[in-house]
């Protein structure tokens, strides 16, 4: 025990260490969503939620709050952002440590808790000025909370939870159907009864809790935006991902030649571009389909978010020439590990392990959402917690566990690892190699 209490403070204190050392990590101008939640938190330290002088509901407010309070005690700079998110992300994974316990004896949560400290997207991505260290710290307090057997004395702590996870990340809000589907699923094992009435009572009471974090915010984009609404930049989202010039990311290019996103209505902006996504997925499903592949294969894709973001972006230059710039060591350190875990992970899925449904619902909860709206490279970030629960479950169990498996799970792992590795071949193939 001793041992173990020594080898978690060495592994959480290195892991401090090393994000510090990031802070030296030269910044660029704040661009695309940094700069969006940058504008937002300086309107509300002056007491509005505004951008560009227009009240907007562009975004949730969970991270521009966090951002404002940061801006408030260390100024408007990037700098004390950066070293609050670094202390943040040891906490989470601090967190992380508690969660492996509940599917890992010691030794192998010391070793997840050291693939998931090191990782290193997540430490980098501290340095950001993005949602994903925030987002990461509340989503593993509801990973955790969900894990603790009873759902009794928690439920409305689940609730609370998951909404602040969703008020700095919308995206996630599809994942709530998980908690009431294993109420019900498994209403024997946690209430000793088939009735319904405690899982019933139990849903209710989650809901609850959601909504006492939600309300207010969307009890404020009624009065001030005319709506009950989240974030007005779903509609516009979901035309990202469903539309004739659709690529199944994000397309500056297609974007910016549209007027309506000049649209000062964000509501009715909202509406329109909804309205013309679903009509574009209605009446092209084939195309709908073929492109919701092509967003999880940018979902899989290399880590390329996580180091352009710290490169200069030349005007003129796009996205992959300024990734053909990286040094290649940089890009190595970074993808090697990225792609080891979600090989290793996806095999991992198929074999037996503890609160499988809550790992395998998560991730199909989000790859459904880009599925359907838009993906882009980091939106994995996500995904990175339970593909190390994976990854160290197919560690522990061994390589030769694989033959075990059954064929469909085979084919399966053999389906995915083909894909994974599909989409990785042709991204770096297109990037040094197209002529185009």
């Amino acid at each position: 025990m001793k041992s173990t209490k020594k080898l978690l403070l060495l592994i959480l204190l290195s892991a401090l260490l090393l994000r510090l050392l990031l802070l030296f990590i030269d910044t660029q101008p704040l661009r695309s969503d940094s700069l969006t939640y940058h504008q937002i938190a300086l309107s509300i330290l002056s007491g509005e939620y505004t951008i560009e002088g227009r009240t907007t509901a562009l975004v949730v407010p969970g991270y521009p709050i966090f951002l404002a309070g940061i801006y408030s005690l260390f100024g408007d700079g990037q700098f004390g952002v950066r070293l609050v998110q670094s202390f943040l992300d040891v906490l989470t994974c601090y967190l992380f440590f508690l969660v492996c316990r509940k599917f890992f004896d010691e030794k192998y949560s010391l070793i997840a808790l050291s693939v998931f400290a090191f990782f290193p997207s997540n430490a980098l991505y501290t340095q950001s000025v993005l949602t994903e260290s925030l987002f990461g710290l509340f989503a593993m307090l509801v990973f955790l909370n969900v894990l603790r057997g009873s759902f009794d004395n928690r439920i409305l702590l689940t609730g609370i939870l998951f909404g602040a996870a969703i008020l700095v990340r919308s995206s996630f809000s599809i994942a709530v159907l998980l908690i009431p589907l294993y109420i019900f699923i498994f209403k024997q094992q946690l209430f000793d009864s088939i009735s319904i009435i405690k899982p019933a009572i139990n849903s209710l009471l989650f809901i609850i809790g959601l909504i006492i974090i939600l309300s207010p915010w969307m009890i404020r984009n009624k009065q001030v935006m005319g709506a009950f609404t989240l974030a007005t930049q779903g509609g516009s989202t979901l035309w990202e991902g469903n539309n004739p010039q659709a690529t199944g990311t994000w397309n500056k290019q297609v974007a910016d030649a549209n007027v309506l996103f000049n649209d000062p209505d964000e509501v009715g902006r909202e509406k329109e571009f909804r309205k013309q996504a679903v009509e574009f997925i209605l009446n092209n499903p084939v195309r709908f389909i073929e492109l919701g592949f092509r967003k999880l294969g940018y979902l899989f894709s290399s880590e390329r978010m996580t180091l352009l973001y710290f490169m200069d972006s030349p005007a003129g230059m796009t996205s992959s020439q300024v990734y053909k710039t990286v040094n290649p060591l940089y890009m190595a350190v970074v993808n090697i590990p990225y792609f080891i875990v979600m090989l290793a992970g996806a095999w991992g899925l198929l074999m037996p392990f503890r609160h499988k449904f809550f790992v395998v619902g998560f991730i199909s909860a989000w790859m459904i959402t880009m599925f359907v709206f838009v993906a882009v490279p980091r939106y994995h970030y996500v995904l990175i917690p339970f593909f190390v629960i994976a990854a160290i479950n197919l560690l522990q169990r061994g390589l030769g566990s694989i033959t075990t498996l059954p064929l469909r799970s085979k084919l399966a792992g053999l389906v995915f690892t083909i894909f994974l590795l599909g989409v990785w071949i042709s991204e770096f193939y297109l990037l040094y190699f197209r002529t185009v």
